[in-house]
Formats: C-alpha cells, sequence, structure tokens
C-alpha cells in the first residue's frame, strides 16, 4: 500500500496531553438546529452556518441574524444521514457572489446546485438556483456531502459509497460508479460544467471522467490544507476502525482501498466482481491515522489543517474528532515522509468552560481567515459553533493620545484590532460632512515587511509600513473596516493608527495606540 508507513492508532499513542494549555475556544453561535457546517469566503467577517434542515444561517458580530441567507427547507431530505450537507464559496465569490450547496433532495438522492447572493449580501436569491449534478442514492446513508474548492480552482465533491452496510454493491471500487468517490469538476466552463483535462480517468473506457480519487465508504468532513494543497479526509468506518487519509498535493487517481481494506486491515469482497484489488496491494493508499471501535471511536469527523493567526502555537497541526466519543485530537503529518508525529488528545485543552461544552462534533470549519470553527451538537437537536482562540488571552485595549500636537479628539478607543480577522477604526467628523476621511495605520516595527494591501505606501526604506485608504465621511460617527492579513508573524506587534479630516483645512485626529488581539 502507498504512503505506507503504519497508522497511528489514536487512543494508544497520544503524547502532550499533560503540557500546559495554549488554546481554548470561545463560543461563536448557539441556538442553531442540527447545524453540519461552518464557513466563510476568504477575507468575510460573518461566518455562514449549514443546517441539516436546508437553512444557511449567518452569524455577524457574535449574533444568529434572524433572517436566513437561504432557505432549501422545502427541498431537503433529512432522514438517517441525509440533509444540508456541504456549501462551497466560489473563489471569486465577492465579484461574482456564486456558492455552491450539496443536499439530499425529497427522494434522497445527491443534488449540487449553485446559486447566487442577492443585492442584499445577507440573503441569497433563492431563485438562482442552477442544478450542476446530481446522482441517486440506493440507501438513506453515506452520501458523503462535502463540497471544496481545490488550490487548482476545481470543485470537489465527496461522495460515499452509496449506503447500506459494506458496500453490498461494491459501489466504491467502480469507476463507472459515482459513489464512493472524490469528483472534480470545472464550475467555470462547460454547461453545466466540465471535466478538467486532468482529470485521471478522462477517456479512460467505462470509467466516469469526473472521478479524481476512489475507493471511499463515507467522506465526513474533508479538507485541503492552505500552504501546501494537500487534501485531508476522515473516512468514516464499518466494523473496526475509522481512518484519515491524505491525498498529497498534485497526486490524483489514488485508491483509498474500501472495501477490499478497512483502515490497514483486510475486508471481506465476496460479493465483488473481479478486477477489486486484493489485500494489501501496494497500489491501495493506507490511512496516516486510525480510531479503533474498541475505544468507542465510531464516526471520525474530519478536520483541518490549521492555518490561521490568533494561534501560533497550532500553525501546521491537523485537527479532528469523532462524534462518538466526543474527543478532538491533533496531529503533524510530514507530508514529504508520509510519517505522523504529535499526535494528542485535546478535548480538555479545547473546553470552553463557563458551564459550557463541546460533545458530540459534527464538524469542522474555517472562518475567512483561517480561523478553526468546531461545530457542536448539545443535545435535543440543538448545537453550537466554538472558535479556537488562545488560552488566557484577553482582547487587546487601545491607548487613545488626545491632545498629542494640538490634534482634536476624534478616534475612539472602541476601535478594535483585531488578529487574523479585521482591524475597526471609529473616527467622529462632526462638522465635516461630505468631506475626505483618510486612515494611516502604521507599524511599529520598521521595514517589517508585512503587508496590508495594494494601498500599502512605503514612505522611506527606514519606515514603518504604512497602509492608506479614504472615504467619504458623514459629519457624524465614521466606521472603517479592513482586513488583517492572516500572518502569525503579526501577534502582539503594537502599530499606531492616525486618521486625518482633508477638505477645506487638514485636521489630522488623535494618535491611537493598537496591539493586535483576537475576537
Amino acid at each position: 500500500m502507498q504512503f505506507r508507513p503504519v497508522a497511528l492508532l489514536v487512543g494508544l499513542v497520544f503524547c502532550g496531553s499533560w503540557l500546559a494549555a495554549q488554546v481554548t475556544t470561545k463560543l461563536v453561535a448557539a441556538g442553531l438546529t442540527r447545524p453540519l457546517w461552518a464557513g466563510a469566503p476568504d477575507g468575510d467577517e460573518r461566518i455562514f452556518v449549514g443546517q441539516k434542515g436546508g437553512q444557511i444561517r449567518i452569524v455577524q458580530n457574535g449574533v444568529v441574524l434572524p433572517t436566513n441567507f437561504l432557505s432549501l427547507g422545502g427541498k431537503v431530505s433529512t432522514g438517517s444521514e441525509q440533509g444540508l450537507l456541504g456549501i462551497a464559496f466560489h473563489p471569486a465569490y465577492a465579484s461574482n457572489g456564486f456558492f455552491f450547496v450539496h443536499y439530499t433532495d425529497l427522494a434522497g438522492d445527491t443534488v449540487v446546485s449553485r446559486f447566487t447572493v442577492s443585492a442584499d449580501p445577507n440573503r441569497a436569491d433563492a431563485l438562482s438556483e442552477s442544478v450542476l449534478f446530481t446522482h441517486s442514492q440506493p440507501f438513506e446513508n453515506h452520501n458523503g456531502g462535502d463540497l471544496h474548492f481545490g488550490p487548482d480552482g476545481y470543485l470537489y465533491i465527496f461522495l460515499g459509497d452509496g449506503g447500506s452496510a459494506n458496500d453490498p454493491g461494491c459501489r466504491a471500487q467502480k469507476l463507472g460508479n459515482r459513489l464512493g468517490k472524490v469528483l472534480r469538476i470545472d464550475v467555470d466552463s462547460g454547461t453545466p460544467y466540465a471535466i478538467p483535462p486532468t482529470n485521471p480517468f478522462l477517456g479512460v473506457p467505462g470509467a466516469f471522467p469526473e472521478v479524481f480519487h476512489y475507493g471511499l465508504r463515507n467522506p465526513w468532513r474533508n479538507s485541503f490544507d492552505r500552504l501546501t494543497g494537500d487534501l485531508y479526509l476522515g473516512d468514516v468506518g464499518q466494523d473496526l476502525r475509522e481512518e484519515i487519509d491524505v491525498a498529497p498535493a498534485g497526486s490524483a487517481g489514488l485508491n483509498f482501498g474500501w472495501k477490499t481494506m478497512e483502515g490497514v486491515n483486510c475486508n471481506q469482497t465476496t460479493n465483488c466482481l473481479s478486477g477489486i484489488p486484493p489485500c494489501n496491494d501496494p497500489a491501495l493508499v493506507a490511512p496516516i491515522a486510525e480510531l479503533l471501535h474498541a475505544n468507542r471511536s465510531f464516526a471520525i469527523t474530519g478536520g483541518y489543517v490549521y492555518r490561521g493567526c490568533a494561534c501560533p502555537s497550532e500553525y501546521g497541526k491537523y485537527f479532528f474528532a469523532d462524534y462518538s466519543d466526543n474527543k478532538i485530537r491533533s496531529l503533524v503529518y510530514d507530508r514529504a515522509t508520509g510519517t505522523v508525529s504529535n499526535l494528542t488528545e485535546r478535548t480538555a485543552e479545547l473546553a470552553p468552560g463557563g458551564g459550557l461544552s463541546i460533545r458530540s462534533i459534527a464538524s469542522f470549519g474555517e472562518d475567512g481567515f483561517g480561523e478553526l470553527l468546531i461545530i457542536d451538537h448539545s443535545g435535543a437537536g440543538a448545537g453550537e459553533v466554538y472558535k479556537m482562540v488562545p488560552a488566557g488571552a484577553t482582547p487587546a485595549t487601545n491607548l487613545v493620545r488626545n491632545g498629542a500636537g494640538g490634534n482634536r479628539p476624534c478616534l475612539s478607543a472602541n476601535s478594535l484590532p483585531i488578529l487574523g480577522s479585521v482591524w475597526e477604526a471609529r473616527v467622529d467628523t462632526s462638522g465635516h460632512a461630505g468631506t475626505t476621511l483618510t486612515f494611516l495605520l502604521g507599524y511599529a516595527a520598521p521595514a517589517s515587511g508585512i503587508f496590508l494591501g495594494a494601498n500599502e505606501l512605503l514612505l522611506d526604506a527606514a519606515s514603518p509600513r504604512v497602509f492608506l485608504r479614504s472615504l467619504p465621511s458623514s459629519g457624524g460617527v465614521d466606521v472603517f473596516r479592513a482586513s488583517i492579513p492572516c500572518n502569525p508573524a503579526l501577534a502582539g506587534l503594537p502599530i499606531y493608527v492616525q486618521a486625518a479630516i482633508l477638505g477645506g483645512r487638514a485636521e489630522l485626529c488623535n494618535a491611537l495606540d493598537l496591539m493586535l488581539g483576537y475576537y
């Protein structure tokens, strides 16, 4: 089997649990109904939450908005493992407004559709549905359901083996069946889509050209590493083992072995046709880690490699869990050697405290800045979304410097620096309606090499980096928000903010000292 260092057995080789906690979790949203997905377009401050019943909710500034972004309630089946299962925002969502959903229809069959946001950024156009892909499902379980745009810009669709138990039709190994597969399509070409020319089975007789990887039982929550492009898959097991698989960036046509193999174990294939690979065939890809049913792990939940800013100690670690044993783990995968290290249980460390608890982890997600989200089912159909944050950290305190140089005190201490998200400046422009308000953001560290976008100015080779942007002033309190890039080097970096009101005569505001923090 490929990449064959024996898969680590989670629960037998945990290490590092004695170390002092460096991270914890913070509640982002509560009162949700069976949430299964959370995420956002890159750079978006909101968090979108997909509920099993077909609703997409928006969390904005810590509040779940009362109106759905989209509701598919009349189109979605919700039995067993059915429902609204996956969402993906187009890489160019900010300009084209396209997003994609993966759900089971009222007949229980798979549907992948494209929708468009309306003129209201918090409402989708419910009438804009364009169906890209459908597939019949023989049973209610093992629908897969994830959707992701890969680093290549193509849309990846993740399908389970069609259900029942032990893949009675050997569908996962048949290239002429889309079930038990990772599919890859080009949604920016063709009608309703095109086949990428580098798909591995394009032109192979009897194979569906959409197939990109195969041999999966029920891939529940998968993700691309934002840095390396490696694809991580959490594949739910049969009788003995749950598994985490990796498809290294640049690979195609990998066979993850189901149902010839369950993890690293041989599995019976007596009802399969000829041509199914034998046990331990060297062409089969072994998992990088396994959970054992003997340890009460029965339903793996795949996760993400952390590439956010707020928690530098976790950078590069892959987080995953099991819905049944209520445990969160992390590991580090070395793509050069195909080996795993630092396999650690993180459950206690990531407990939110304050009377809250995380259990029955249904999914993981990333916000628009790469910060890790955890979706929890707390019982009775309810659910919450949590975010991983530094342990013991508090939001930064702003220092307002009034009167310096005679500048008027127009910058507010309520301005918010938020690491890995945005910074927000509040400026009183009384008496200056219709004039131009210009914000200057300068880092304290000269020549730090950290950039904030196309509008950044470098005054001279020895100066701090400076960010400049302007907008019309209202004559009241104006709020200006800008993204802070995701870069762990920014942690704890002091910065200065100053605003200038230009119109009639130039007038500088007071200065504001900020320390990058987090929500």
